[in-house]
């Protein structure tokens, strides 16, 4: 599966969302978003709307296959008209031909994971950055997709996060959304109740 509709010849930063988790196999119970998955809509949010590229990446194991159809449907119904969405057979990002294709004909621009788990794909792809000296940023506090599993997903970024420090720059999502879109919030504060007007 490979969907192009970037538009930027030379963008300098890319949005690159991660899925390495396996999807369910059963429908989600309707449930309010978490932490993770409301700083990172919010973050995809902005992006798309300061017209700047994304890439969808689903990483496809051999044990994923049967599952990956509902991972690349979960893909595209989150990604923005500007988006591209990809099947990455590669460890790292880094090493897979499609992506190194899309990546060269960019012009190779900056790198920001925004990974569900932060897992091996996101950990490859960062350390054959730091090696080939291209540097790369890591979200640390979103996700681009549901996390089914929470407390799993929270342990295994927990304990990826230090050692992606070693070999990626860590950025805070608020952080990555004022320093690239010139965005700070969301929506103004509404911490305080409407007055009502007098008569």
């Amino acid at each position: 599966m490979f969907r192009s509709p970037i538009v930027h010849k030379r963008p300098r930063a890319i949005l690159v969302c991660i899925a390495e988790r396996r999807p369910p196999r059963e429908p989600r119970p309707a449930r309010s978003q978490n932490a993770l998955e409301r700083s990172g809509a919010a973050l995809l949010g902005r992006w798309d709307a300061a017209g700047l590229p994304t890439v969808f990446v689903e990483h496809d194991l051999a044990l994923q296959r049967a599952d990956a159809s509902a991972a690349a449907g979960e893909a595209l119904r989150a990604a923005g008209p500007r988006a591209t969405v990809l099947r990455a057979e590669g460890p790292s990002l880094l090493r897979d031909a499609g992506f190194v294709r899309l990546f060269e004909s960019l012009g190779g621009p900056l790198l920001i994971l925004l990974g569900d788990t932060l897992g091996d794909l996101c950990m490859e792809t960062a350390i054959d950055g730091f090696l080939a000296g291209h540097p790369i940023i890591v979200v640390k506090d979103a996700s681009p997709f549901p996390l089914d599993c929470e407390a799993e997903a929270l342990s295994k970024r927990a304990a990826t996060l230090p050692l992606l420090s070693c070999f990626a720059r860590l950025m805070g999502a608020e952080e990555l959304a004022r320093e690239w879109t010139g965005a700070d919030r969301d929506e103004p504060d509404r911490t305080e109740p409407d007055r009502a007007e007098p008569d």
